[in-house]
């Protein structure tokens, strides 16, 4: 047989193999969706299941999206169809973060999601299931902690730079605390030789004191804004105040006071910069 032939079946019989198995990877995403909606939904009416039905069906959902996310070229699927969860690719590529929760009768709150990584120096991509242990974990500020040992968040912005050869990711996450308080976190991912993930690092400095991990609590009616931004080449905060000094302490009582206060990077540290200075930062307030 003529070798441009064979050729040409090679290829048409590849591209066929491609065409099903991205119908397969479509059919499995759908199946996803419906699982999510479910989770969340019923016709198009926000259904409360008990707890027990939502562990089970998250259970479900977990593995599925381990299965799907294990696939070869996995990690350039976007998931737009899936609109109950977060999704964050870092400038570089090489990093992907799927968050979602749960909310339970008693208010509290459970976190799942996934890790990718590209680890360009093998050629291969890794994928970690996240367990949340935040109920579990001691001094959150000063912890370094693993993929299966996470303190559990809904991620919503990530931020990534290199220093000394090495990638960094700062993260920014949003937790539903109980009834009374919401908290935002700020913390570090990094990876080692073997793309393992770790949470936490020694990196932000609050006056002499190097805290691996920034936690606030705030009031639940209050909204707190916190991300990177690029105009002051600064990480920014609201300062958050008690709406009395009788009220100190109390975090169902603190809110943003109006002023602002700044991570800046300085040789691999991220310095805490007070009253930073912010032209318009209303409009660079967070929906979280």
């Amino acid at each position: 047989m003529n070798k441009v032939i064979v050729s040409i079946i090679i290829f048409f019989t590849l591209l066929i193999s491609n065409v099903i198995l991205a119908q397969d990877f479509d059919i499995k995403e759908k199946n996803l969706k419906t699982l999510f909606d479910s989770l969340f939904y019923r016709d198009n009416i926000k259904f409360l299941r008990t707890d027990s039905e939502k562990i089970a069906l998250n259970d479900t959902i977990q593995k599925l999206f381990y299965n799907l996310l294990s696939e070869e070229n996995s990690f350039n699927n976007k998931f737009d169809s899936l609109k109950h969860i977060g999704k964050l690719v870092s400038k570089d590529n090489l990093c992907r973060i799927i968050t979602w929760n749960l909310k339970f009768s008693d208010g509290s709150f459970k976190y799942y999601g996934f890790i990718q990584y590209n680890n360009e120096k093998r050629n291969s991509m890794q994928t970690y299931l996240l367990a949340d242990k935040s109920d579990s974990v001691t001094n959150p500020e000063t912890a370094v902690l693993s993929y299966f040992s996470w303190y559990g968040a809904l991620y919503y912005d990530m931020y990534n730079y290199d220093f000394k050869g090495k990638n960094y990711y700062i993260l920014f996450g949003w937790d539903g605390n109980n009834y009374y308080t919401n908290k935002k976190i700020i913390e570090v991912l990094t990876f080692n030789n073997n793309s393992k993930p770790t949470f936490g690092k020694p990196v932000f400095k609050i006056g002499n004191k190097m805290q691996k991990r920034m936690i606030f609590e705030f009031s639940i009616k209050a909204t707190m804004t916190c991300k990177y931004n690029e105009t002051v080449n600064a990480i920014v905060f609201d300062h958050l105040s008690p709406e009395s000094k009788s009220k100190t302490g109390k975090f169902q009582f603190y809110g943003p006071d109006g002023t602002f206060d700044g991570l800046r990077l300085e040789k691999g540290k991220w310095i805490l910069v007070p009253d930073i200075y912010v032209t318009n930062p209303k409009a660079k307030k967070s929906k979280k």
